[in-house]
This record gives C-alpha cells, structure tokens and sequence, in this order.
C-alpha cells in the first residue's frame, strides 16, 4: 500500500493527547519521526483521543514507522499499533485532506474557526503560526505562486464541506481513495 511520494492520512487512535502537555510531546514525536524517515507532513490536528495526520512517504512504510512510535515511553500510555490509514490520490485528494484535518477541532466544537486551534496546523498556513507542517504539498495543488495559492487555498476552506467529501476520510477503516485506476493499482486487495 505504500509507495515512493505516497500521500497518506493517519488516524492515531493509540494516545489520549488530554493536556497540553501530552499534545506537547506527541508533536516532538511526529516532528522525531518525520526527521528519522524522511517524511513530509502536511498537516495535522491533536485531538482529544486521537491525532491526524497526513504524510508523505519516500517509501517508508508507514505501518511500521507509527508501529515504532512512542516506544522511547515519553508518551505514558501510549499504545502502538492503534492506528487507521488511508492511502489518497494527491491530485484528487490532497486539498480535500488537508482541508479534512483543519476543519476537525471545528467540527467537534474545539475552536471556532480552523486556524484558532493551536494544536493544529491551520495557522502555520495562513502564517500565524510557526510548526513543522509541510505547506507545499498542499498549496502546490492550487497554484505554483505561493500568495496565489495561499489566497485559493483560504477560499477553499471557507467552502461548505459536502458530506460526502467527509465521510471518506471520517469513517474509521483502512482505505484507498482515488479515481478508479489508482484505487486498482494500489490497493491491498486486488
């Protein structure tokens, strides 16, 4: 399922992140991990419960990548292996995620707008934030100036989000998404 440039959401279920404290170190954790395997990262939210995350991997297989995450015990509690992906088209998909993982602290009544939440990587888009997220990756969809992209990118998440534009990143299973002939060529079961 993984591949080189694979874009991938992650669905971390293994970690509370109730406190501050915990999303403090659960961040180290992903910036660690994105460093030692030579991912990008997107974007991400750290909600109670779970954490979000979308990678791009140079082919590190990302199963055992977060299957060795947390195993320094920095993170008490943590439980390996409690995690979901979702393998996407990037030219379909990657706004769309992105868009996916900002939007969720405001879905579940965490901030009132995508960029207020702190423990996401919304304002580091609109640069009111500094962090480790991967903005190109996302901003290139829309256009290859960065204000340009940057202006498209701040129209698209005012969008409506149809729910069925949600419901295939929310739904809780392992998944593939893309038009017909990427699902064929990368997924698990053909």
């Amino acid at each position: 399922m993984f591949f080189e440039n694979a874009h991938c959401l992650v669905t971390d279920h293994g970690c509370t992140l109730a406190d501050d404290k915990e999303r403090l170190e659960y961040l180290r954790l992903l910036e660690k991990t994105k460093k030692d395997f030579g991912l990008l990262m997107p974007a991400y939210a750290l909600l109670p419960g779970r954490a979000l995350v979308y990678f791009v991997t140079p082919g590190a297989d990302l199963h055992s990548v977060m299957g060795g995450f947390g195993k320094d015990k920095t993170l008490p509690g943590y439980a390996a292996g409690r995690c979901k992906y979702k393998l996407v088209q990037p030219e379909k998909y990657a706004a769309a995620l992105a868009r996916f993982i900002h939007q969720a602290p405001v879905k579940e009544k965490l901030a009132a707008e995508p960029a207020d939440y702190r423990w996401s990587s919304a304002g580091q888009y609109l640069g009111l934030a500094e962090g480790p997220a991967d903005k190109a990756a996302v901003l290139g969809t829309f256009a290859a100036e960065a204000g340009e992209a940057l202006a498209k990118y701040s129209a698209f998440m005012a969008e409506p989000v149809p729910g069925k534009l949600w419901r295939p990143f929310d739904k809780n299973r392992d998944a593939v998404l893309g038009d017909r002939e990427f699902t064929a060529a990368h997924s698990p079961h053909n």
